[in-house]
């Protein structure tokens, strides 16, 4: 079988855009929880410590159980455990979505559709232990590289892109194996590589984000946000802050804070609805450099063709030889109204 056509990243990104602009309303019930419950779970806990700290004086007043560090201690963690429930399951469930975004992008470039989402997470759940083990990988490659003296470790970012395509597509390939592999394809093709995680990056950690500060600002979210932030902000021991700043002439007030921690809000939720194009492109960029999603498609394509000669040819979906979950396939023959 002849190499399929090496394709540009210009041509990667349209398609990516393209399958996520079609499949928005999926894509964002997908990863409602995910981010709004980051959000949701940092605010109700932020907001419980500082309402628990603005009333400790009368609080201590009524309850005197509570005039010691243990029991001030123990009650903040008891307050901050709902808050901290959600916030700890919208970031499993983000983390899980690396894996289940390269599956149902697949899915949406052979069927056109994204449903199941149950189907595509189980497709890491049955391979958990090495998913957690490449994460783990991950964030010690990562903390390490946040050391400046390692700085330049940030250059095999690049290479490593592909890491979580590797663990979906390939079943035997170990986590080690997983890193491997991602440099292996990225090998010679770091450039092109380069240049569309800069566009992705700028696109949805930049522009999108923008966008969506003009929301809060046009809506209002932004004076409300500001109060709110403000007030959490004012409990900070600032003067102590800008007392070392001030050999740098460096002044940080409670509304500078609050001005960061809406751009974060902003980032939050702009980088976590885009995340299903970031894995659209690079599920793309990983068929177009592994020649397909399988190693082994040339023999299947070829054990497909002897079949065809003996059977009647019969309308398929390519991706059956990809090893999709068949219950994936069936969903996908059905009509939209049947499922």
């Amino acid at each position: 079988m002849a190499k399929k056509e090496d394709k540009s990243i210009f041509q990667i990104l349209f398609k990516s855009l393209e399958i996520y602009v079609m499949n928005l309303r999926q894509f964002i019930t997908y990863m409602a929880f995910p981010v709004l419950g980051q959000l949701v779970g940092i605010l109700m806990t932020m907001g419980a410590v500082f309402a628990y700290s603005s009333s400790l004086p009368s609080l201590v007043t009524k309850f005197q159980i509570l005039n010691n560090f243990s029991a001030m201690t123990i009650t903040v963690l008891l307050i901050a455990v709902p808050g901290m429930f959600i916030l700890t399951k919208a970031f499993w469930d983000y983390m899980i979505a690396y894996g289940a975004l390269n599956s149902m992008a697949q899915a949406a470039v052979v069927t056109g559709k994204v449903y199941d989402f149950k189907a595509h997470n189980d497709v890491v759940y049955s391979k958990i232990v090495p998913y957690l083990a490449i994460w783990l990988l991950f964030g010690i490659y990562t903390a390490v590289a946040s050391i400046p003296f390692f700085f330049l470790l940030w250059i095999f970012f690049i290479y490593f892109v592909l890491i979580f395509q590797v663990f979906t597509f390939e079943d035997s390939v170990s986590p080690i194996g997983c890193f491997k592999k991602s440099f292996d394809l990225i090998k010679g093709k770091f450039a092109r590589t380069f240049i569309l995680m800069a566009i992705l990056f700028g696109l949805t950690y930049y522009l999108i984000t923008m966008g969506i500060s003009v929301i809060f600002d046009f809506t209002n979210l932004t004076k409300i946000m500001s109060g709110l932030f403000s007030s959490w902000c004012s409990n900070l021991p600032l003067d102590s802050i800008n007392h070392i700043g001030s050999h740098f002439q460096i002044t940080v007030t409670s509304v500078d804070i609050a001005k960061m921690m809406i751009n974060q809000v902003a980032m939050l939720i702009a980088a976590g609805f885009t995340l299903p194009l970031r894995c659209i492109a690079w599920t793309l960029w990983y068929e177009n450099l592994n020649d397909g999603f399988d190693n082994n498609i040339q023999k299947i394509e070829k054990k497909s063709k002897r079949i065809s000669k003996k059977k009647p040819k019969t309308t398929s979906f390519k991706i059956e030889s990809r090893k999709i979950d068949p219950e994936i396939i069936r969903r996908a023959r059905m009509e939209d109204d049947e499922y």
